[in-house]
């Protein structure tokens, strides 16, 4: 069992000891045993140079059998690419697309899932937007937009501003009925909140690890479903993910295209081994504490802090149940960015997005933050 006594919490979480860090929905900052295993591997190249490659390339195979553990997928459908944007922008570009296609989406994507939808405008795709009712998307507003034509649909797991979880089961029930890919980018959701890919119908997942993860930036988990391959077929080729082994009698000299069977297939070149270090000690860190915990501790602080900035005359702006980390509050008179960089000045880092301040705690956060946060919006609120 996790220990979660502050003095563990502040070995594992340097950040706390200097900051009450609230925006975790932008970047997290690193724990000690993240931060380590990135130093680590930079050393070892440092010292040692590429002697130690064949534990690099361990290493890369255990972290795909951790991220699929969490999201309970195999690890064969596991690959690392540097950005979700990248990710979402090499499934635009794999699918095979036919004049007179649409994609669906909807109005409160973050732009990495909207512009690689955009640009296939000029092959004749039509990107469709379904309309959010009161800061909420379901499966009807997705349906209501879907026709014949529909060949993917593309959301979010949680709004990047207001926290609304998408009812993924539900979407991707009605997307597998269809017969259209569903893909989410689930950087908002993934490590803070529990997930099956099978049971939620998940054809395509991306999310990199430097929010809820924990992990560094330009490191993206990007899942494939076998049953998807077809359907998402690699977009470029090079030394890694093309096969050069025993059965290739002339080794890199032997130009075949012969794209490897896993995921792999989706990294062309060298990838970033010092971030999925990292990304490996973070889903250690995330499995000891128990994504299910991590959820509870989350929602008890997101319930906490709205209650408190509700009673001070703040405005929440997030629909409620709280289902995610995030929760929007607006100010007294409004100014959000004033507001945002006035709880900066105190020590609290948050997000100004969307006519709201953005908190976003993880599981080491505690209820005394609330109350220093608490503290610190009266000053903002009397300045």
């Amino acid at each position: 069992m996790f220990d979660f006594s502050p003095e563990n919490l502040d070995r594992e979480f340097p950040v706390r000891r200097n900051l009450v860090y609230w925006n975790h929905a932008a970047v997290a900052p690193l724990p000690r045993r993240v931060a380590d295993a990135i130093t680590a591997h930079t050393e070892n190249v440092r010292d040692r140079g590429a002697a130690d490659w064949r534990a690099w390339y361990g290493a890369i195979d255990q972290t795909r059998g951790k991220a699929a553990r969490l999201i309970g997928a195999r690890a064969s459908e596991i690959a690392f690419l540097p950005s979700t944007s990248w990710a979402l922008n090499s499934v635009a570009h794999a699918f095979p697309w036919t004049s007179g296609d649409n994609v669906v989406g909807d109005d409160m994507e973050f732009p990495a899932n909207v512009y690689p939808w955009m640009l296939l405008a000029g092959r004749g795709v039509e990107y469709r937007l379904a309309r959010n009712r009161g800061g909420r998307i379901g499966v009807d507003d997705i349906a209501a937009v879907v026709d014949a034509r529909t060949r993917v649909v593309a959301v979010s797991w949680v709004a990047f501003h207001n926290g609304w979880v998408y009812p993924i089961e539900e979407i991707g029930a009605f997307c597998r009925e269809k017969g259209i890919l569903f893909v989410v980018d689930a950087i908002q959701g993934l490590g803070a909140l529990p997930l099956d890919v099978e049971a939620a119908h998940v054809d395509v997942l991306a999310a990199d690890s430097h929010k809820w993860l924990l992990g560094a930036e330009s490191c993206t988990v990007f899942y494939v479903s076998e049953n998807a391959r077809e359907r998402v077929p690699p977009t470029g080729g090079g030394w890694w993910n093309v096969r050069h082994d025993s059965t290739h009698a002339g080794g890199f000299l032997d130009y075949r295209l012969d794209f490897h069977l896993s995921a792999r297939r989706y990294e062309p070149g060298s990838i970033p081994t010092a971030q999925i270090r990292g990304l490996s000690a973070a889903l250690d860190l995330i499995e000891e504490i128990g994504v299910e915990t991590i959820a509870a501790r989350i929602h008890e602080l997101v319930e906490a802090l709205a209650k408190g900035l509700g009673e001070r005359g703040w405005t929440v702006a997030s629909p409620e149940p709280f289902g995610s980390g995030i929760v929007a509050v607006a100010p007294p008179g409004g100014d959000v960015f004033r507001a945002a960089k006035a709880l900066e000045a105190r020590a609290v880092i948050v997000a100004p997005r969307e006519g709201a301040v953005r908190f976003s705690p993880h599981a080491y956060n505690d209820l005394g933050e609330v109350g220093r946060i608490l503290e610190a919006a009266a000053e903002v609120g009397r300045g």
